[in-house]
């Protein structure tokens, strides 16, 4: 009986593909290798990960989304919910209206796909600290020049596509990304434990309501990929006007917006004064920390954004008829920066901007908006504040804290050992 008993604790000899596999990675050093490269990877992740009350709003607020939905078509207000995503998913959701986490929606939610709108996290791709004159093409028919073109997007900093998803591979494969990820596991997102913490701490919700909305506020000014030139002129004009009066609406000590606003409703556009005293009480909120904001002061941005996109300026069809007045009006709006785009320019300045990746969608945000501290997100300061500093460089900077974080203490140690050793003039 005993011996039956025990029979099955039998060691069985492996199958051979076990065997051969195994001959192969001793013979071929692979093991060795690997435990190296997981040696490395633990080695660097304990000198550079965060200290033990140190959490990780960085990326919860980078990988941050956003959706606006209605109930149903007649709603006048839309519903916004915050999406907090780790490694590419999403395990929490905020609600606005209900100030409330929940575990994420599975499955297709019909309201949302028939009335939602969905604003992905804006990946930091790098920063261009110069500006230039965009020369417009004869014809605005006609595509921007290719030269032009790689100017405005960067698109030369492509070859990095190919970098990013070699170390991307190399990386969830090598033993040097598993050790940096078991060395920082206990201060990643990624961990339930700590998406529990700073889930759990004092005002995150207002925090994240916060961030959310300076997502929404810079979806009118992503300019993204545009090689035609009639529609570029055009964005870039909206763009500018959406710009110029979000920085007055900031500070109008001269009451512009509550005077403009009378005037348009004395002159029968009603909806349009409501629509801009929404967006300017939305920014005045929004510029004050403590103030917890809401559905509508979302909402606000859409309905502003959407009027200037249909309209091209709020005043068509509001402006004084020729004459003395006419010339007052457009003068004071030129004092703010608010005059209607000319439709034959032929020089259009670009100044400094943010390289950053909706999607699959390559393009840049202009520094006027968020180099304002109530419009710029939270991961993007170092880079307002010139704490990240180098030009074009930078873009390998962003590329590197992008998909391939864990490569990035590796790439500055690299740095520094070749600048220790580069002789100085």
């Amino acid at each position: 009986m005993g011996k039956k008993r025990f029979s099955f604790f039998k060691k069985k000899p492996a199958p051979a593909w076990v065997r051969k596999l195994g001959r192969f990675l001793i013979q071929s050093q692979l093991l060795t290798v690997f435990l190296t490269l997981c040696t490395l990877g633990i080695w660097v992740g304990l000198k550079t990960r965060p200290g033990v009350t140190s959490l990780p709003y960085d990326q919860l607020f980078e990988n941050l989304g956003v959706i606006s939905y209605r109930d149903s078509p007649s709603d006048s207000i839309a519903h916004f919910v915050v999406q907090l995503s780790a490694a590419g998913h999403v395990f929490r959701e905020y609600d606005i209206d209900t100030r409330t986490f929940r575990d994420p929606m599975r499955g297709r939610d019909y309201r949302r796909s028939i009335s939602g709108t969905h604003y992905p996290p804006l990946q930091i791709r790098g920063h261009m600290d110069r500006g230039f004159w965009l020369e417009m093409p004869d014809s605005m028919l006609r595509s921007l020049l290719p030269e032009q073109f790689n100017e405005l997007y960067q698109t030369t900093l492509g070859y990095m596509k190919p970098v990013s998803i070699v170390t991307s591979v190399l990386g969830t494969l090598s033993g040097y990304s598993v050790g940096y990820r078991i060395a920082t596991w206990s201060r990643s997102l990624a961990n339930p434990r700590v998406q529990e913490r700073i889930l759990s701490g004092p005002h995150i919700g207002r925090m994240v309501a916060r961030e959310a909305w300076r997502r929404v506020l810079l979806e009118p000014v992503l300019m993204g990929n545009e090689s035609e030139a009639s529609r570029f002129a055009a964005l870039h004009g909206t763009q500018r006007l959406y710009t110029n009066f979000f920085k007055l609406a900031l500070n109008d000590s001269d009451g512009f917006i509550r005077h403009e606003a009378e005037r348009l409703d004395s002159t029968g556009h009603a909806s349009v004064a409501r629509t801009m005293l929404g967006f300017r009480s939305a920014v005045v909120r929004a510029a004050t920390d403590s103030v917890h904001l809401e559905s509508l002061d979302f909402a606000e941005i859409e309905n502003w954004a959407s009027l200037l996109d249909r309209r091209g300026h709020w005043a068509a069809g509001a402006i004084p008829p020729r004459g003395e007045e006419r010339m007052k009006y457009l003068g004071t709006l030129a004092w703010y920066g608010l005059e209607p785009a000319a439709n034959d320019e032929r020089r259009i300045w670009v100044g400094p901007r943010m390289l950053v990746r909706e999607g699959d969608t390559e393009g840049f945000v202009a520094d006027d908006l968020p180099s304002l501290p109530a419009g710029c997100p939270t991961a993007w300061k170092p880079w307002m504040t010139g704490q990240i500093t180098g030009g074009a460089g930078n873009a390998w900077t962003g590329q590197w804290l992008g998909s391939s974080r864990e490569f990035a203490p590796v790439f500055e140690m690299a740095r520094g050992i070749a600048g220790h050793f580069t002789p100085h003039p």
